[in-house]
């Protein structure tokens, strides 16, 4: 994932599209370009390797920001080329005139590289992006309007990618152009201005009023209006749309990290995402989401929930609400496996898809092969409203988190456990596995979550002692079993992303089948012990930890002398209803990666090598 930026109007553009890129700067951070037009001066392209802050230095040095009134800035993460700053974008035609940047894969770009190559063509850089502007300016030669030349080099690309660029010829234009399944792009408009944007917080600072792009789009940027080609030229109407997102709710406050600020944002995100949608008088949950899908709710006989990383863990402890809650057989599916298996889907299942940004290609992607070849209903739990997904899914379940800015998710992914919840409540009560009491009980407990994530949030000086006492571990395994497994894997896939440890994480019963073989004195274990159906089955591998002498740190219920006095570290959590205990662990075990990281002087909210979300392949 990358950012990208645009900007046409009155104003200087070089500032607007710093600020821009430094509001996006949670996409890609390996380095960093602007490209400015002027109708004097022509193309300034300043680009460097490495963080904003670079960039931001080099401008610095110039006599005062390049002029113009019109440009594009991209923050990247490398997929082609390593990050220096000739492969960082913009990249430039031969002659300079045709500027671009890029969010995607070109996958088929050696090829066009040898046949652009063959032509005269020269590059500069090892990216995939250069023949994008290459592909335009020979479309341009043989007599296309720039529109036209945009779109035909587009047609030429294998893959999902976003693009903007420039057109030297044109000084008060950007273009903008959309292929597959690729993140997103967003036009904003304002009185004389145009922005456009990969993401919504670039875009806040500016306007409310926004135009998502959709595959096949070119768009065409003037100051302050907006004109949109569909693929076979014609034009589209625009159909712009109001957000409400406070650009405050993007800045870091008095937290020293986003992942620590948007922890401590979970119970208003779990309330948030509550609010309205759990009634206890008479009992209800999303009866305004999902009305248009009742009568095939009813008749649902499985559901399948796909998601990709922190996701995939949501989605395998919705499996175990679709089956205790809502009475139906249930699975989960890492979506990128998914698109390429042979899946077999009976004729009435319904598929959940799981995706933070709504832009996730592979989730995409299995959305649309289910709808291709099976026409199952699909809902979308989300946090981005009018993201692709969101447009793509029959109906969706917003989860109202506001920007989650760290690449580490943390309050999506206990939101996106209500809002699973909630769903396996409304599909218990329609197929009739769940009475009035029943489902009242239910959404009681859930209510319930935020003051225990909350009361979870409140043991981090415990957490951060216990964290420090294993600043210097390089491999842990993480243990549970039931529900709790899948927090396990949440919690291996926390410490690899931040603190770059390697952690797995096993089913407990798993350990004598393997994992039992590397414990030693110097093997940290995680155990996950909360009090529930198999907490005797957890104590019986605590004991077997400890008799291969490997340190124990222990996370379970408040006031826990059994496991505790097991342990050489017991974190204690706030108890919660056997179904809900995810909800009490999350915060913790987000707490000891973050703490792991920061004793290790890590860069906690942009790790190295990831980006917020995968919009290639």
């Amino acid at each position: 994932m990358c950012g990208i930026v645009g900007y046409v109007g009155a104003k200087c553009a070089a500032p607007i599209l710093l600020d821009g890129l430094k509001r996006l700067e949670y996409r890609g951070y390996d380095s960093a370009g602007i490209a400015v037009l002027d109708p004097e001066a022509g193309i300034t392209t300043v680009k460097r390797c490495g963080k904003i802050a670079n960039l931001e230095s080099a401008l610095d040095d110039l006599d005062g920001a390049p002029a113009g009134s019109t440009g594009i800035g991209h923050t990247r993460w490398a997929t082609h080329g390593a990050p220096s700053d000739l492969n960082a974008h913009p990249h430039a035609s031969r002659c300079g005139d045709v500027v671009v940047a890029q969010n995607g894969i070109v996958e088929n770009y050696a090829e066009l590289r040898r046949e652009l190559a063959a032509e005269g063509a020269t590059f500069t850089s090892e990216t995939d992006t250069e023949v994008i502007p290459q592909l335009i300016a020979r479309a341009l030669r043989s007599g296309l309007p720039f529109a036209g030349a945009l779109r035909e080099a587009m047609s030429r690309l294998d893959g999902a990618s976003s693009v903007v660029a420039l057109n030297r010829a044109e000084p008060d234009r950007v273009y903008a152009a959309r292929r597959g399944a690729a993140g997103g792009l967003v036009v904003g408009l304002a009185d004389g201005q145009t922005f456009i944007s990969s993401d919504l917080p670039a875009l806040t600072p500016h306007t409310s009023r926004v135009y998502h792009l959709h595959d096949g789009d070119v768009v065409i940027a003037a100051p302050g209006q907006v004109s949109v080609a569909r693929p076979d030229g014609s034009a589209a109407p625009i159909s712009s749309t109001d957000v409400d997102l406070d650009p405050e709710s993007a800045a870091k406050g008095d937290y020293p990290h986003f992942m620590l600020k948007e922890i401590h944002e979970q119970p208003a995100a779990l309330s948030d995402t509550i609010r309205g949608r759990a009634r206890l008088r008479p009992p209800a949950a999303l009866q305004r989401e999902l009305p248009e899908l009742d009568s095939r709710l009813r008749g649902i006989e499985r559901v399948l929930i796909i998601g990709m990383g922190t996701s995939l863990h949501a989605a395998m402890i919705g499996r175990w609400w679709m089956e205790h809650i809502a009475g139906i057989p249930a699975d989960f599916d890492n979506a990128s496996e998914f698109r390429y298996r042979a899946p077999v889907l009976a004729p009435r299942t319904l598929l959940v898809a799981i995706t933070q940004s709504g832009e996730t290609v592979d989730t995409l992607g299995a959305m649309d092969e289910v709808r291709r070849r099976w026409g199952a209903p699909l809902v979308a739990v989300c946090n981005v409203d009018g993201s692709e997904a969101t447009r793509r899914a029959d109906a969706c379940i917003l989860t109202r988190c506001g920007p989650e800015i760290s690449v580490c998710s943390t309050k999506t992914f206990t939101a996106a456990l209500a809002a699973l919840y909630l769903l396996a409540c409304r599909i218990g009560r329609l197929r009739g596995n769940l009475a009035d009491d029943a489902l009242a009980d239910r959404l009681d407990d859930l209510l319930r979550t935020p003051s225990i994530v909350e009361r979870g949030i409140e043991r981090a000086p415990r957490i951060a002692e216990v964290a420090r006492r294993y600043a210097r571990a390089d491999r842990f395994l993480v243990l549970a079993r039931g529900i709790e497994h899948p927090v396990a894997m949440e919690t291996a896939l926390k410490c690899k992303e931040i603190s770059y440890a390697h952690a797995e994480a096993y089913a407990a019963g798993e350990m004598k089948h393997g994992p039992i073989a590397l414990l030693d004195e110097s093997f940290p274990v995680i155990a996950l012990a909360p009090r529930g159906p198999l907490f005797d089955k957890m104590i019986s591998a605590v004991e077997q930890v400890r008799a291969r002498s490997a340190p124990v740190i222990a996370v379970g219920d408040d006031g826990d002398d059994q496991l505790s006095a097991l342990a050489d570290h017991f974190i204690g959590i706030p108890p919660a209803p056997p179904l809900l205990t995810p909800f009490a662990l999350a915060p913790v075990i987000q707490l000891l990666s973050y703490h792991l990281a920061l004793a290790r002087g890590l860069d906690i909210d942009q790790p190295r090598n990831l980006a917020k979300t995968v919009t290639v392949e």
